[in-house]
């Protein structure tokens, strides 16, 4: 099972995200965990998520993520502005 981590500023943005990517993911039957958390609880949630995503908003702050999750061997990447925008949860 993949485990997926969202940061955002307070968590609750990237709520919506996360249920249209569980939609996708049941949808293609992905075998995967998604959770939203804000950007105040990254270094709490590590070790954690295997694949680490960031809200546009705080894409300023991927440098000092992928310091804390390199070592994990973890992903981080930030999610595009349009597909945020768009909820796009396929896409994210």
């Amino acid at each position: 099972m993949t485990k997926i981590g969202i940061f955002c500023f307070a968590g609750l943005s990237t709520s919506v995200l996360v249920r249209k990517m569980q939609e996708y993911a049941v949808e293609k039957e992905l075998d995967c965990v998604i959770d939203a958390y804000p950007q105040s609880e990254v270094a709490d949630r590590a070790p954690g998520p295997d694949v680490v995503l960031l809200g546009p908003q705080i894409k300023y702050y991927q440098k000092r993520i992928e310091g804390i999750y390199a070592t994990l061997g973890v992903k981080v990447m930030v999610v595009s502005n349009v597909d945020f925008g768009r909820m796009d949860g396929k896409k994210s």
